[in-house]
């Protein structure tokens, strides 16, 4: 037997949530699924900048743990003698949450939203079998406790994540055109969880227990952070900035089995060891519990929508590749697939056309947000190949304070580039 519905959306994260939340709202009917019982563990150092809180349908003043008024960015190491650059404002910069309960939080949220006709059934499954896409429809076959299952809807927005089956499935079209980013484009990063009873009385260099830290001293390509928690500081290290020429051709220079050089050579940094030693570095600390690692979707400037699978947040590549920020990404891009839905059937679009025209309305609402993800993934290259330069700028009153208000609030790219134009 065929289930039949409104939306199907694979992944209960935050950009599935915000996709279903906004169609509950205007009357749809959205079966949600995802493999894992909520609350669940999701490696992520969960900092909410200004625009992802102003992104979101409502408040999450019950999950978070901290409000950072400060950030300390590094450059060097413990030997160095550059100083750190620390950055106040009189508005909080970041909100601290644990992505567990962020998460579970947000689908409570979503699913106590359809209050004008719209429903959302939360599904957990084992594994999407197969995706069929018809002319009017599309069909999943999903492993549940239960058995197999055939769920036919007009829509599938795959939310799973980078490693998800949706964004697998969406490689290429049938002319060979990628329709998602390669996998080659993806950062990586490992963290752990340090409770704060563990640290010792005095941690190495002076360091505060509290701040927020931006470190690019431990890897090329990224960078260490410390993000401080109600009860424990999040320590991890991470490599972000997109290849040279990601997939280009190899040449005598550039080994087959290694095509994408110096990004590879930057991912394969990314170890235990390094957390290890980072640890210990700076905080002072030997032993580490809860290390996780988590490959971040990258590349998603270029993400073509096309038919009934509408890929959103980390699984169409809309990590930004200059901070590794995910979560704002996954909110706007679930939105926009929700507003391209709407939008055609606001327009009562044609059956036969109505992929088409889903896929081009979802590509018009995430424009904006490709377009600065495209901006970051130059910024990224050139900042990571020379972070200095970055500092230098940094350390200027008024470059300091729009790249934070970048960061923070999401200002057009437009005006960062005026900027630094009149700079040099």
């Amino acid at each position: 037997m065929i289930r039949e519905v409104d939306i199907l959306i694979a992944g209960a994260g935050p950009a599935g949530c915000a996709a279903a939340y906004d169609l509950a709202q205007a009357g749809k009917h959205v079966i949600l699924l995802d493999k894992r019982s909520f609350p669940r563990h999701k490696p992520c150092a969960c900092g909410l900048t200004r625009k992802t809180l102003k992104a979101l349908r409502y408040s999450v003043d019950p999950v978070v743990e901290r409000v950072c008024h400060e950030i300390v960015l590094q450059q060097g190491g413990s030997d160095t003698t550059d100083p750190d650059v620390r950055v106040k404002t009189r508005n909080p910069i970041c909100a601290m949450a644990v992505r567990e309960r962020f998460d579970d939080f947000c689908l409570q949220q979503t699913l106590l939203a359809a209050r004008q006709g719209g429903s959302i059934e939360l599904r957990k499954i084992r594994s999407i079998v197969a995706v069929r896409e018809l002319p009017d429809s599309i069909e999943l076959d999903v492993a549940t406790p239960l058995g197999l299952e055939t769920l036919r809807a007009t829509i599938l927005i795959g939310a799973d994540g980078s490693n998800g089956q949706t964004r697998r499935m969406q490689r290429q079209d049938s002319h060979g055109e990628a329709l998602s980013p390669s996998v080659q484009d993806d950062g990586f990063a490992l963290e752990a969880t340090i409770p704060y009873t563990d640290l010792p009385a005095t941690l190495p260099n002076g360091a505060a227990p509290h701040d927020l830290v931006f470190d690019f001293a431990p890897l090329p390509g990224g960078y260490g952070w410390l993000f401080p928690k109600a009860d424990h500081i999040n320590l991890g290290v991470g490599a972000f900035a997109p290849a040279k020429n990601p997939g280009a051709p190899s040449s005598p220079a550039t080994p087959p089995s290694d095509k994408v050089g110096s990004q590879n050579a930057n991912l394969r940094q990314v170890t235990r060891a390094l957390l290890f030693d980072y640890a210990q570095q700076k905080l002072g600390v030997t032993t580490l519990t809860h290390i996780t690692g988590q490959q971040l979707g990258m590349g998603g400037h270029t993400y073509v929508p096309h038919g009934r699978v509408l890929l959103v947040g980390d699984a169409a590549g809309l990590v930004d590749p200059l901070t590794g920020e995910g979560i704002h990404s996954a909110i706007v891009s679930g939105q926009a697939a929700a507003a391209a839905i709407l939008e055609c059937d606001l327009r009562a679009c044609d059956l036969s056309d109505q992929p088409n025209a889903i896929a081009a309305a979802y590509a018009r609402h995430l424009a904006p947000l490709q377009k600065t993800l495209a901006f970051s993934h130059r910024a990224a290259r050139a900042f990571y190949a020379q972070p200095e330069r970055g500092f230098k700028a940094m350390r200027l009153p008024f470059m300091r304070s729009l790249i934070l208000k970048t960061y923070a609030d999401g200002l057009p790219h437009t005006s960062l580039i005026t900027a630094l134009a009149k700079l040099v």
